[in-house]
Order: structure tokens, then C-alpha cells, then sequence
């Protein structure tokens, strides 16, 4: 198991970091300080082939300009919590260089997404501590700890905006794709899809992925509104291009001395 890092991009004097976490098996999570996004999953596939699971860019002005936030770590979003719209400028966390500090053991690797947030600094009242635990094991499993802590009454509802594209294709529909939620099969929705269930096993003709979470139930979305106008991994997207599976989240007061904690684990295979 390994972990490697480099520069991804700089501006003036701070640099946007890429840190790679790979297991033994291949698979790999891409990751970058700006919004602490997910930028790639990959695992090689019986045939060798190992493209980006995930719906990503190449570029930072990409991810810069993407309306959708794909990838991202997402808190504040402006007028959500039925106060005045956030400041301009780096509110929301996924507008956030996150720190990053790296482990690597004999089972797993891992990085630490972290935000010390001064009074306001994220367009809400108080200051706060975020942080975002990514952990990859030998049987991989992609684990993802939730730690957040708060000075003072907030509203937030956090969320890690990942897009699976399990044919590794962005420009072909994801709906012929088999999901199954807590063991039930279930056809892909054409529309968001929020469900009681917290457990989904998601399969395509080379790959197949499971996620399990502690949170309340699960929202999946296919992206109907995406077409050949968006460009993932340097390629035209077309609709149901990918599919979010993720825990839900709804808007909450995070109080202080009463930390939001969270686990969610994703689980990846290559399959015949």
C-alpha cells in the first residue's frame, strides 16, 4: 500500500495538492485540497483496463467553474438556512484549500481533510472545526469519517458530492445498471431518489460497488440533466452519466460540545 502527492496547481504562493492513496490491489483514490474533492477511483478490471470510476476534470479552472460541485466537500450553501445568502468570496467549503495530513499503515492508508474555520469564515455565525477522513484497506474498502464541530447554533447539512460512472465512460447512460437497495432491486430513478434504505450494492458489466452509511437513508440521482454540453474527464458527458449514491442529509442544527459524526464505507470489485 502506498501513498503519493504532488502539486496540482498553484495560486500566487498556495498550492492545490493532489494525494493519492493506492492499496495492493490496484485500486486507487485521487483526491484534491480544493474542497478536499474526490477527483478519481480506479480499480483494474479482469481485462486490465482502469479508467475513473468517478465523474471528474482534468483541470483546477475545470473544477473551478463546475456548477455541480462534483467531487466536493460540501457545507454552507448560500441561503439554505433561511438566512441572508453567504458572503462573497471563500464561503462554503468546497471553495476551501483544505489541509491535508496523511497516514500509512501495514492494513490501510489514509488522509485527513481539515478545515479550521475562523468566526464567519464559512458564511455562517461562529467558527468551526471541520474534518474529513479518508481510509483505503486491502479489501477495498473505501471508508469516509465525518468529524465536525461548532462554537456556536448552525444549520448545515454536509455532504461528499461524489458521481459514480461505472462504465468508465462518461458519454454512455448508467441506467442499464443494476442497484439494489438494502438487498431489494430497485430501478435506477430518472429523477433523485431519497429512500429509508442505508445500504446499496450498484453493478455494471466490469465493475460493481456497495455502500453502507450511518446515516438515515440514501438519495440516488442519475443527473438527467446532464448532456453532451458537460466535458468529464475530458470527454462529452451525456444524460444518467453517472449515478450519486450518498447518505442523506437533511439541514440540522449542529450545537456546540455535540460534534456531527458519520462513517460511511464504500466497497469496490472488478469483475469476469
Amino acid at each position: 500500500m502506498k501513498i503519493t502527492s504532488k502539486v496540482f496547481y498553484r495560486i500566487n504562493d498556495e498550492k492545490i495538492m493532489q494525494y493519492s492513496l493506492q492499496n495492493d490491489h490496484g485500486m486507487t483514490l485521487n483526491f484534491i485540497t480544493f474542497g478536499a474533492r474526490v477527483q478519481q477511483v480506479r480499480l483494474p478490471n479482469r481485462a486490465g483496463m482502469n479508467p475513473n470510476l468517478t465523474i471528474g476534470f482534468i483541470t483546477f479552472q475545470d473544477y473551478a467553474e463546475d456548477s455541480e460541485l462534483f467531487g466536493a466537500t460540501i457545507g454552507p450553501i448560500a441561503g439554505e438556512n433561511g438566512d441572508q445568502p453567504l458572503n462573497s468570496g471563500r464561503t462554503g467549503w468546497q471553495n476551501w484549500n483544505w489541509d491535508a495530513a496523511t497516514e500509512e499503515a501495514e492494513d490501510h492508508v489514509s488522509v485527513k481533510f481539515s478545515l479550521q474555520l475562523a468566526d464567519g469564515q464559512d458564511g455562517l455565525p461562529g467558527s468551526r472545526t471541520v474534518a474529513l477522513v479518508h481510509t483505503l484497506d486491502n479489501r477495498n474498502r473505501w471508508t469516509i469519517d465525518w468529524h465536525i464541530e461548532t462554537d456556536t447554533k448552525v444549520q448545515l447539512r454536509p455532504k461528499l458530492n461524489v458521481a459514480y460512472a461505472l462504465t468508465g465512460d462518461p458519454a454512455q447512460s448508467v441506467m442499464d445498471q443494476r442497484l439494489r437497495l438494502d438487498a431489494e432491486p430497485v430501478p435506477l430513478p430518472t429523477k433523485t431518489l431519497s429512500t429509508e434504505a442505508t445500504m446499496a450494492t450498484l453493478t455494471a458489466n466490469d465493475w460493481a460497488l456497495s455502500l453502507n452509511t450511518e446515516g438515515p437513508g440514501l438519495v440516488v440521482d442519475t443527473f438527467a440533466h446532464l448532456n453532451e454540453q458537460n466535458y468529464f474527464n475530458g470527454i462529452t458527458g451525456a444524460p444518467h452519466t453517472a449515478v450519486a449514491i450518498r447518505p442523506v442529509t437533511p439541514l440540522f442544527t449542529l450545537m456546540p460540545g455535540a460534534p456531527f459524526e458519520r462513517r460511511t464505507t464504500v466497497t469496490l470489485h472488478a469483475l469476469a
